[in-house]
């Protein structure tokens, strides 16, 4: 996000409704892989981080990162999402 943009809430709002679409789908558990200084910004949204890892784009690229995930529903047997924040 630009950083004008930032602190006004408008990335909380974004990751708000994408959990919603992905609890209509029945998607269980998200995990996504933030960027160092997004990290805040998904802990405030309810995501739990891992340690630090190196995450490797498709264009050769090596950025620092941060594994996070959250559960959506407590059910076991519902299939899980994973999402790349992009860069």
């Amino acid at each position: 996000m630009l950083p004008k943009f930032m602190g006004q809430g408008i990335g909380k709002k974004m990751v708000t409704h994408l959990e919603h679409l992905a609890r209509k789908a029945g998607v269980a558990k998200i995990h996504l892989e933030a960027t160092l200084n997004a990290e805040n910004c998904y802990q405030r949204c309810g995501f739990t981080a891992s340690a630090q890892a190196i995450y490797n784009s498709p264009y050769e690229h090596q950025l620092a990162c941060v594994p996070m995930r959250k559960q959506l529903v407590d059910h076991t047997d519902l299939k899980d999402l994973e999402c790349r924040a992009l860069r």
